[in-house]
């Protein structure tokens, strides 16, 4: 059913038609951002008229999102709640390209780090408590209407949108049940294929499922390293190769502490080379946490960058030779190896652990992510308080 073609059936029914036609993308986005997809739904409704009020029909926008000061999009002017000088006047509000990409934005709004002082606090909720995202949206301020809370809430209960916030917890039981790649729920990024991964998936039953060469997945995706890679349960793969140019409407994205910029390509669907062009960096350069990324244009200013591999002060650098090495393997033997073979493997015969030797290029995170575990359970297997690390460290990964 396309856009507005059911603004004419009645009020119920519009938002039937509305609610059918669009909980695939609430669903989607709540996975992705953590937003509760009966909140979306129901703000899309109230603030849209379920797609039928003009600022819906002209400008793709369904939340009321206004231009505020950094974006630099296509922008649509009507008469809302500004005022000057005591008159009426037009306000500047967002224009988006689809639909799709609005609801894109609505989660970044309230994801956004430099909003965590406003918004944040919804994110300490259960995903199912769409009463407190109710009360705590209208309470920071979402809306000025002091009825907006218990218009969501009617609206939630009414049309029974709870139901979709169940998908959180139940998604990917569903998926796994799907037994042809013709059922399985292909995603998309920037205009860019992409699905996500089951349990106990590496990149080759990953690759089968969807029919897709294994070194092709590995191509696409910066952060998968091996044909045999074992991959994060809920993580992005993409199934074609990634676009230089972000199409979407933010335009950079916060750096949190523990990401790189491996993780920001394969978030936003950017090759990862054009990326780093793009904000001036290097393939060796770490960018320190709480800056700028850029997805559209460039930085006005130098990213500041930390060395990864220096060596803090009250850290004891460990011995550049595996477990179990002999004797007299030399430390130069040894290193002609590691550039050899990038990564050394070792295991520990006493406790069965696997190991990691740090080399050159090498990050915390892109560590913790190719062997399956979080940052901070990296951190914690080696004691670890910083985000540092340095050439030849051996880091417990299992």
């Amino acid at each position: 059913m396309l856009l507005g073609a059911f603004c004419t059936l009645g009020l119920a029914q519009d938002r039937q038609a509305y609610i059918m036609q669009y909980q695939d993308v609430a669903v989607t986005e709540m996975l992705r951002s953590g937003v509760p997809a009966s909140i979306k739904l129901a703000q899309a409704i109230l603030e849209s008229n379920a797609g039928c009020s003009t600022l819906a029909k002209k400008a793709n926008n369904h939340f009321g999102i206004k231009c505020g000061g950094s974006w630099n999009g296509k922008t649509y002017h009507r008469a809302d709640d500004d005022y000057r000088n005591g008159k009426l006047i037009k306000s500047c509000f967002r224009e988006f390209n689809s639909v799709l990409e609005c609801y894109e934005a609505h989660s970044d709004f309230l994801t956004d780090s430099g909003k965590s002082g406003r918004y944040g606090f919804l994110f300490d909720l259960e995903i199912t408590d769409y009463k407190g995202w109710a009360k705590g949206l209208s309470k920071a301020g979402y809306a000025t209407d002091p009825q907006y809370a218990s218009r969501l809430i009617s609206l939630i209960e009414k049309y029974e949108l709870y139901r979709f916030d169940n998908e959180f917890e139940n998604q990917m039981a569903i998926r796994q049940q799907m037994v042809s790649p013709g059922m399985l729920n292909i995603l998309y990024q920037n205009d860019v294929q992409y699905a996500l991964a089951f349990e106990g998936d590496n990149t080759r039953t990953f690759a089968s499922r969807y029919d897709v060469n294994a070194k092709k997945i590995k191509k696409y995706n910066d952060n998968i390293y091996s044909t045999d890679q074992e991959l994060e349960l809920n993580s992005k793969v993409y199934l074609e190769a990634k676009r230089s140019k972000y199409k979407g409407s933010r335009k950079y994205h916060i750096l949190r502490e523990g990401e790189d910029m491996v993780y920001v390509a394969q978030e936003y669907g950017i090759k990862l080379e054009a990326l780093l062009k793009r904000n001036r960096l290097q393939p060796n350069e770490v960018p320190v946490p709480n800056q700028k990324i850029y997805l559209r244009g460039r930085p006005k200013t130098e990213i500041r960058t930390a060395d990864p591999y220096e060596i803090p002060e009250d850290v004891t650098p460990q011995p550049i030779v595996p477990l179990n090495t002999p004797a007299n393997t030399s430390d130069v033997a040894y290193r002609e190896d590691l550039a050899v073979n990038n990564t050394r493997l070792s295991e520990d015969q006493t406790t069965g652990s696997k190991t990691h030797v740090v080399v050159r290029g090498d990050t915390l995170f892109g560590i913790a992510r190719r062997y399956g575990l979080s940052l901070e359970e990296l951190k914690k297997k080696n004691s670890l308080t910083l985000d540092t690390i340095f050439e030849g460290q051996i880091l417990i990964c299992q």
